[in-house]
Order: C-alpha cells, then sequence, then structure tokens
C-alpha cells in the first residue's frame, strides 16, 4: 500500500504552479485590489438613498466621479450602466464645476482639491483605502487584517441629505454619529 505517494504527487503539482505565480502575484494583488475596492464601492451605493431620489424616473443617472488618474477608473468603468436601485451608475472624471456628481471617490491630493467644485448637492463623498482625506469623507475604506473594511460618518451623511441604510451601517466597522 503506497497511498502517500499519491497524496505526494498532487502537492508538487501546486508548489511547481506555486513557484509560477508567486513572481506575479504583487501585480496581480494590485489588480484584484482595485476590482475588490470598485465592487465594494458599487455595493456601498445599492444603500444610501439620495434626497431627490423617490422623484426621479426609472433609469436616470447616479453619477460617480473619480480622479482621471485613480487607479480605480477603470474597474469602476466596467460597471457603468447597472442599475442601483432604479438608477443607472455613470462614472465621469472629477475635473471642474460642469458635472453633477451624486458620489465622489478620493483617491489623491488632487481629487479632494476639486471636491467642491463637483458637488451641488447632496454627495456622498468615500475615502480611498489608501487615502485619508482632510475633512473626514461620509465613508472611509480601511484596509484591516489582509481584507477592506469601512467607516461611516452618519453625522456627515445627514448634513448633506443622504439616508444610510441600516443594513450598510451593521457591516460597518464604525459608525460615528
Amino acid at each position: 500500500m503506497k497511498p502517500a505517494v499519491h497524496h505526494l504527487r498532487p502537492c508538487r503539482g501546486w508548489l511547481l504552479c506555486l513557484a509560477l505565480v508567486v513572481p506575479a502575484l504583487p501585480e496581480a494583488l494590485a489588480v484584484e485590489r482595485s476590482s475588490l475596492e470598485a465592487a465594494i464601492l458599487f455595493n456601498v451605493l445599492q444603500f444610501v438613498e439620495w434626497p431627490a431620489e423617490s422623484g426621479l424616473a426609472e433609469g436616470a443617472s447616479l453619477t460617480l466621479c473619480l480622479n482621471a488618474d485613480s487607479q480605480l477608473l477603470a474597474p469602476v468603468k466596467l460597471l457603468e450602466g447597472r442599475l442601483i436601485r432604479r438608477m443607472q451608475l455613470r462614472v465621469l472624471k472629477l475635473q471642474g464645476s460642469q458635472h453633477q456628481c451624486q458620489a465622489v471617490y478620493l483617491d489623491s491630493a488632487q481629487a479632494e482639491q476639486q471636491l467642491p467644485s463637483a458637488s451641488a448637492e447632496a454627495v456622498l463623498v468615500i475615502g480611498a483605502s489608501d487615502f485619508r482625506p482632510t475633512v473626514p469623507p461620509s465613508i472611509q475604506l480601511i484596509p484591516l487584517d489582509g481584507r477592506l473594511a469601512f467607516d461611516v460618518n452618519q453625522r456627515k451623511a445627514r448634513q448633506v441629505g443622504l439616508a444610510i441604510s441600516s443594513r450598510l451601517l451593521k457591516l460597518a466597522r464604525t459608525v460615528s454619529e
């Protein structure tokens, strides 16, 4: 009986595959992280209600603005056109006052500087996991133990007229009132 030998053969194959994959791991993790952060961003938007949302027509746009240099721009662009409740996600580059952004993703000081000109009314501001805006956003993504978590500033969201679902608040690491 040689069952131990049969168990070693698959292990050798996995070790060889692992040895071939490890050099590409940092690049793959960066791509995976931006895709993960884009998915979290999209899911967060599902649980926020804007003041005038109930009066919008079916298929109206929900505009998410990102800095033109953002690493998240390409993964988020892949989500463009998807429905967020009754609204279609529209993705724009954050540049100047011509855009009416309902949500803004901040991942650099440059994006933060453009924020005042991008916000006309109720805007959900989301801070990237690797950037801390000087003014705390309504939602801040945070790397935590190899995963992404988020904090919610409920007071900030209420100030601009946004309602964040209790289901999202339960998932938050912290909620500040």
